[in-house]
């Protein structure tokens, strides 16, 4: 079984990066990328993506709002926040708005292949970037 993946970031460089990465997992496909909250929107549905990375920090609608408004519509789609920010506060947002991991951007190549296996599986993920637990 193939997961099928869509890339919300604002920087073509970091996505670019990371569908590199991706796309060297066996399991794993890049079916769409996003520039913005409101392109991420609308690619959900034509792309069929059952898994969603999303960047918090965008310019226009950004990830938080942009989660939401995808699992109104596609409530069966996973969604995983990306940052390179730790505030409790957004990352809390994240989780209300109803994603099901969050991965700090510093380790997104080596931590997101198994975000996205955990969440596509209906678990949670937390990257220990966060430092829960210490």
């Amino acid at each position: 079984m193939t997961l099928r993946v869509l890339l919300a970031d604002d920087h073509l460089l970091f996505r670019s990066a990371l569908r590199m990465s991706l796309e060297a997992i066996p399991g794993i496909e890049v079916v769409a990328e996003a520039a913005n909250g409101r392109a991420a929107i609308d690619a959900v549905g034509p792309s069929r993506a059952e898994v969603v990375c999303m960047d918090i920090n965008m310019p226009g609608l950004d990830g938080i709002e942009a989660t939401s408004a995808i699992l109104a519509v596609h409530p069966g789609v996973k969604v995983i926040g990306l940052s390179a920010h730790v505030d409790p506060v957004r990352v809390a947002d994240m989780f209300r708005a109803g994603a099901l991991g969050y991965v700090h951007k510093s380790h997104a190549g080596t931590e997101l292949p198994e975000a996205i296996l955990r969440v596509s599986e209906g678990l949670g993920y937390l990257s220990p970037e966060l430092g829960v637990g210490d």
